[in-house]
């Protein structure tokens, strides 16, 4: 668990633990320059990129997974996310 003094992020993107895997704006041929992640093995599809957590990494020593979403968007955080709000006690 960790905790942080700020409002918790609400989108990985935004997250000061999370970390750019890949990046690809540009369209691609669907038959030639496929790229896969070495993180998960999934495709890596143009007009996406992929997040992983640094808290993940430092908890389990690797990254199990890379989160995705469509470039201009956002990445929602996903359930599994360790971040907790602190309380003012």
């Amino acid at each position: 668990m960790y905790k942080v003094p700020l409002e918790i992020p609400k989108y990985c993107n935004k997250c000061p633990f999370g970390m750019c895997s890949y990046n690809l704006p540009f369209p691609r041929e669907i038959w030639r320059d496929r790229e896969f992640s070495s993180i998960d093995g999934k495709e890596c599809e143009s007009g996406t990129y992929g997040y992983v957590c640094n808290i993940q990494f430092g908890i389990l020593g690797i990254y199990e997974d890379v989160i995705r979403g469509n470039i201009g968007e956002d990445i929602k955080k996903p359930s599994w996310c360790s971040l907790e709000e602190e309380s003012n006690e």
